[in-house]
């Protein structure tokens, strides 16, 4: 029992010594746009509460409207102490940004072309020269569908949505004739009772990270990271993920070349 009290006692010590190391500079966590701003906002809260908490201060959300806004940010001062990110983001910010991987969620993430449950489509060829919905460039989704139809003349006709919930809305109202959407968002909905098919899902990628602007020691990574994987389960149950567990620069090396293939940047 005294083993386990002293454990505890210098984990909270090391978490209290980051944040008095940090001084008093504001904190922010900034999400891919997947969900919307008024939906990620309120996903995400736990998770922003939860950080600030460990060092001390208010960390606030910082949401994009789109995926090209989300992209022109980033380039933008002061850039988020945290971002929560997907595999091709996260790549680029390690590589050219001076941010640092922290934790992951575990296993990875596809995307699916689905179309509602009536329609008889057994492959994407069948959606050339059709609308299908895809978040906006330069979203993984929208890659994945690019990479989908390789052939410039042989493609469908890309309605860019600002989140995954208007795609779901285009698609119930036959605006488009499939969507590109997150497979865990299809499988929720799904479970929900939405009335769709799925015509092809893409290989697995490595699942969203955490990682931290520059400026943060290795020693204050460390703990920090240590904090986050061992986050209570309510945390993550309020945000809708499983867990987080650590993750590897490694894991994500090569994943921002989607970004210079599909688009040059």
């Amino acid at each position: 029992m005294m083993d386990r009290a002293r454990i505890a006692l210098l984990s909270t010590i090391g978490v209290l010594s980051l944040a008095a190391s940090l001084h008093a500079a504001p904190l922010s966590l900034a999400i891919q746009p997947v969900l919307g701003q008024r939906a990620t906002h309120k996903a995400f809260a736990p998770l922003a509460h939860y950080l600030g908490g460990l060092l001390g201060r208010p960390c606030h959300i910082v949401t994009s409207p789109n995926f090209l806004v989300y992209w022109q940010d980033m380039a933008r001062r002061p850039r988020p102490t945290f971002v929560l990110d997907a595999a091709h983001f996260t790549d680029y910010r390690l590589r050219h940004l001076g941010y640092h991987l922290l934790v992951k969620e575990p296993g990875t993430v596809s995307y699916s072309l689905v179309v509602r449950g009536s329609e008889m489509v057994l492959e994407p060829s069948a959606l050339v020269g059709l609308p299908v919905a895809s978040l906006g460039i330069p979203s993984m989704g929208a890659a994945l569908l690019n990479r989908m139809f390789p052939h410039v003349t042989r493609r469908p006709i890309v309605v860019a949505a600002r989140d995954a919930a208007a795609e779901f809305r285009l698609l119930a109202a036959h605006k488009v004739a499939a969507a590109m959407i997150p497979t865990p968002l299809v499988a929720r909905a799904m479970a929900q009772g939405a009335d769709l098919s799925v015509v092809v899902t893409t290989p697995p990628l490595p699942n969203i990270a955490l990682s931290v602007g520059p400026g943060w020691s290795r020693a204050q990574r460390t703990r920090l990271r240590r904090a986050l994987v061992r986050a209570p389960a309510s945390l993550f149950k309020a945000i809708g993920l499983r867990r987080f567990v650590v993750a590897r620069p490694a894991e994500y090396r090569g994943q921002d070349r989607i970004l210079k293939t599909y688009w040059g940047y």
